[in-house]
């Protein structure tokens, strides 16, 4: 069995970061390993939350992991709460990543435009460095003009020829092999652009109107399950997307609450 360890922080409420990657990855066949960076009461969409920082907790993982003998086959990195938080996640893959392990960043930065408040420009240039050694990144569009100096005003402005040419372009500027940029809404559609060595594709499925938690990580989840048993990046796209989009219709039809997240749990068959 394949084995990822995901080095993220764990809310008690909203389906997100390791409450969504657990169960996904499981659902795949592939043992989920968590490492929590943080620990919150509820994500921090809700108004108020409280948090413990683990971070000084994952120098322990990779001390004891390393006199258990833990090998892995991937390891993917979500929602960093500060600059510590990376530093110690790079001790970690410097650790324990094998050259045929897979590295899959996730660089949760921003979204709609905007860097999330609890970030600055100082963390979004770290996250930069951190990100470019991954094998594969998964940025949303904000954080993917983040990550390569483009304005979200200038992207945003753009008709869809020239939206379409300037995703190309990102990808093509990002230093990792593999590239999805999620979440790009154009009228009725929601597409992701992804890079394969090179080769650049777009994957649209219909907009089902509203925004939820977490989305990108179920999908990044979905994604590094694929790619780690094997799977193509077409493939794995195409996977994740097919069990994202009966779970987005449920949280429409269901009235669901964006900071409480995707319901998902139900359509875990899809990855099956």
């Amino acid at each position: 069995m394949k084995r990822v360890a995901v080095l993220q922080d764990i809310s008690g409420l909203g389906r997100c970061s390791l409450a969504a990657a657990l169960p996904v990855l499981c659902a795949m066949g592939v043992q989920c390993c968590p490492v929590p960076t943080a620990v919150y009461t509820n994500q921090t969409g809700f108004p108020r939350f409280a948090s413990l920082d683990c971070g000084a907790l994952l120098r322990d993982f990779i001390s004891l992991w390393k006199e258990h003998g833990v090998a892995l086959d991937g390891v993917y990195t979500g929602f960093m709460a500060n600059a510590s938080q990376l530093a110690a996640a790079n001790e970690f893959i410097d650790a324990f990543r094998a050259p045929d392990t897979l590295l899959l960043i996730d660089p949760v930065m921003g979204d709609g435009g905007n860097i999330y408040p609890c970030f600055d420009e100082a963390f979004c240039e770290a996250m930069r460095a951190f990100a470019a050694q991954a094998d594969i990144i998964t940025p949303n569009v904000t954080e993917a003009c983040i990550l390569t100096g483009t304005p979200y005003a200038f992207f945003a402005a753009r008709n869809e020829a020239e939206q379409l040419a300037l995703l190309e372009c990102m990808c093509a500027a990002l230093p990792p092999r593999q590239v999805v940029i999620t979440g790009w809404h154009r009228g009725d559609k929601i597409r992701n652009a992804a890079r394969d060595n090179g080769a650049f594709t777009v994957y649209e499925s219909p907009a089902v109107g509203g925004s939820w938690s977490g989305t990108g990580d179920l999908f990044a989840s979905a994604l590094c399950g694929g790619l780690v048993k094997g799977e193509s990046l077409d493939t794995a796209v195409r996977r994740a997307m097919r069990f994202l989009e009966p779970a987005l219709q449920d949280a429409k039809r269901l009235g669901a609450a964006g900071v409480e997240g995707v319901p998902f749990e139900l359509h875990l068959k899809e990855l099956l």
